[in-house]
């Protein structure tokens, strides 16, 4: 049975954002490997919560804790920074 599942798997295909990893007794197991924000999220909760014009998104940090660290453009020609958490989407202070 877990051959015939591991097999099926293999022929589908890589599924979108995650890794196939050997479980307890050798189950087959799905890792999730991307944060939960992706970097167009991220822009678009720093963009509703600047009013902003968006200029560069860049992702940092290690696998598990990502952070994107989102450039705006404010009104009066002000740059800032604001960084979010790849995994909740909450923006860091």
């Amino acid at each position: 049975m877990i051959f015939a599942l591991a097999m099926a798997l293999w022929l589908a295909g890589p599924v979108a954002g995650a890794q196939a990893a050997a479980g307890p007794g050798g189950a087959l197991l799905l890792v999730q490997a991307t944060p939960g924000v992706s970097a167009e999220e991220a822009a678009a909760l720093v963009r509703g919560a600047s009013g902003g014009r968006i200029l560069s998104v860049r992702s940092d940090g290690a696998a598990g804790s990502p952070v994107y660290h989102v450039k705006v453009l404010l009104d009066g020609g002000r740059v800032r920074v604001y960084l979010v958490d790849g995994n909740s989407g909450q923006i860091l202070p």
